[in-house]
């Protein structure tokens, strides 16, 4: 059995013209604004200093989005957001002394592997060899040089 699904029920219903109730309401509530403005100051600069940026703020609220959503749906989150004490959350970390955990090393897992082990040598055996490898090189050098040198 099928049932349909609702599709764009993101999407606000246009009530008043092209705008929806909430965007009729915010450029309504801006309108009223600037005709108070105006009847408190008739014509002059401080009703254009104060309605112009009245107006723009309303239109701003009534069309602006943010992160795909509309303003006037994410201001009062970001309100909320800052007005609400932040909750800081402290993990203590865990105690390695109370847990069975069991220290694998290298030779166990090359064992379990079947990689056969080799003795390790120790720190003067390998400056050992070191030197010896450079030794060597090094006469090498030197012979092909005095090859160059020769022909």
């Amino acid at each position: 059995m099928q049932f349909p699904v609702p599709q764009f029920i993101d999407v606000e219903d246009k009530i008043i013209g092209p705008f929806t109730l909430k965007q009729f309401g915010i450029i309504f509530i801006a309108g009223l604004i600037d005709v108070a403005l105006f009847r408190i100051f008739k014509v002059g600069v401080i009703l254009f200093l104060i309605g112009l940026p009245v107006t723009l703020v309303g239109l701003v609220m009534a069309f602006g989005q943010f992160n795909g959503k509309k303003l006037y749906d994410s201001i009062p989150l970001a309100l909320k957001f800052l007005s609400e004490p932040k909750q800081l959350v402290f993990h203590k970390a865990a105690r390695m002394d109370n847990l069975d955990i069991k220290t694998i090393t290298v030779e166990q897992v090359r064992a379990s592997q079947g990689v056969p082990t080799q003795p390790e040598e120790s720190p003067q055996s390998k400056l050992k060899n070191l030197t010896r490898l450079l030794e060597e090189k090094n006469e090498q050098e030197t012979q092909l040089v005095n090859k160059q040198k020769g022909s």
